[in-house]
């Protein structure tokens, strides 16, 4: 599972380079998408964290 969150969060951050430069569509930027790809990019990052994290038991 760490590595799907790794993977997933580099996708992520990605795509919203992508969508910041206008390359991902011809129709233009689009500013909330590449929003919520670095949010999601984030969210992968903390869940790979919470996975590294050891074992309370």
């Amino acid at each position: 599972m760490k590595q799907l969150a790794l993977v997933l969060a580099v996708v992520f951050l990605i795509i919203a380079v992508l969508y910041w430069t206008g390359h991902f569509y011809p129709a233009g930027v689009h500013t909330k998408h590449g929003i919520v790809a670095i949010v999601l990019a984030l969210l992968c990052i903390v869940w790979y964290r919470f996975q590294s994290a050891a074992n309370v038991r």
